[in-house]
């Protein structure tokens, strides 16, 4: 289990609104429990989301989608830099929410029946797949060496992003600002190649 530290017991309630940069001033503590993560980050996550123009309730339903996806993986992550972890969630969850509401406003977001069985892709269709897959492999080729490097080494062979961190010699902080980066930057490619 990782270390999740915590500046001066007790005096600030709240977190920042975002990824810290700045060191700890008292030596990290083990891992809290986690009604303690939850108690510390609840409204500091809530304001991240409504300074993002995101509706109250909005806003309520991805802070407890963050929890979620952190629960879920709790004991086998890196406390090194918690803002950090925490906020880079938060902006996943925010990216996937925005997602879901371009593609319900677009008309594409369509009920499946999971009992329909799967139809094999026509010819068209693998093509516009060949070619979307295309325009990611040139994505990636575009990317930043050291991004491009956090980004295999973190999806395609299962590392962590401090065991990244430890193998290219670079900073947690670093890692995780490539990997946004990355993904962000695949996530266009994706979305461009989509709507062509």
């Amino acid at each position: 289990m990782g270390v999740l530290t915590f500046r001066g017991a007790g005096t600030r309630a709240d977190p920042p609104d975002g990824p810290s940069e700045s060191a700890p001033a008292n030596p990290p503590l083990a891992a809290p429990r986690f009604e303690a993560l939850v108690s510390r980050y609840r409204r500091p996550l809530l304001r991240f989301f409504q300074r993002r123009s995101v509706g109250v309730e909005d806003a309520e339903d991805l802070t407890q989608e963050v929890f979620m996806r952190l629960s879920q993986r709790f004991s086998r992550l890196h406390w090194g830099n918690p803002d950090g972890l925490v906020f880079t969630v938060a902006a996943n969850a925010l990216v996937d929410h925005e997602r879901h509401q371009r593609s319900r406003q677009r008309g594409r977001h369509v009920e499946v029946d999971p009992a329909l069985p799967a139809d094999e892709p026509t010819a068209e269709a693998a093509l516009a797949g060949r070619e979307r897959l295309a325009k990611l492999v040139a994505a990636l080729d575009d990317l930043h060496p050291n991004a491009r490097a956090v980004f295999v080494l973190c999806r395609f062979e299962n590392l962590t992003q401090a065991e990244a961190a430890a193998r290219l010699n670079l900073s947690l902080s670093a890692v995780e600002k490539h990997m946004m980066n990355a993904l962000a930057r695949l996530r266009e490619a994706i979305e461009t190649a989509h709507d062509a």
